[in-house]
């Protein structure tokens, strides 16, 4: 039985978060409130209350569900000469990719870059920029990038390209097929910062 409760608890929980997302999306995280995400969930408050303690942690919960785990992603002992830039470079792609292909990842992401008016939202960016710029530094150093850059340079300009990316396209998505053209986005993304350690990469087109 006790099994049985808490697993109706969790489908519960995600019930809220499925809502959260709805909400969220439709009037922004600053002008939502617990009461209108309990009536679209069809839960009480106090159900809300149960699992989360207010509404930011609600926010950081319906991120987490989506949030990337970069560091378990990307090993950094690879030993091959490419090998975490190797890694780097397909967390990039598909990262691009989840955008058109799920549409939670969808939902949540087009939340955090353009429904999000409130402190918190603002904040949770800064940290998960500084978490992904710190890792990607660390990956450059190994991997030293354009004799132009420091590491952390490199970091932060390919952070801000597909962070680009991500913003525009959310913005559009019609404007341009996302999954198709990933790859050569990324690619020429690479191309720049390490010129000088390609062999993960496709030969350019000669034409």
């Amino acid at each position: 039985m006790a099994r049985k409760t808490k697993a109706e608890a969790e489908v519960t929980r995600q019930v809220i978060l499925d809502a959260a997302e709805k909400v969220f999306i439709t009037k922004g995280v600053a002008r939502s409130s617990l009461e209108e995400i309990a009536r679209t969930a069809k839960v009480t408050r106090g159900a809300i209350y149960w699992h989360f303690c207010n509404k930011s942690d609600l926010f950081d919960a319906m991120l987490d569900r989506v949030r990337l785990p970069i560091s378990a992603l990307i090993d950094p002992t690879a030993n091959a000469q490419t090998g975490e830039l190797q890694a780097l470079r397909n967390l990039c792609v598909y990262a691009l990719r989840m955008l058109v292909e799920d549409q939670r990842y969808f939902r949540v992401y087009s939340i955090l870059f353009h429904h999000t008016e409130s402190e918190r939202g603002l904040k949770k960016l800064a940290e998960m920029a500084e978490e992904s710029i710190n890792l990607m530094t660390r990956i450059f150093e190994n991997h030293p990038p354009h004799p132009s850059l420091t590491p952390r340079q490199a970091a932060r300009s390919l952070h801000t390209q597909v962070l680009g990316i991500y913003f525009d396209w959310l913005r559009n998505p019609r404007a341009y097929d996302l999954a198709q053209e990933s790859e050569i986005l990324i690619d020429t993304l690479f191309r720049g910062i390490c010129p000088d350690s390609q062999s993960f990469l496709p030969a350019k087109d000669s034409q």
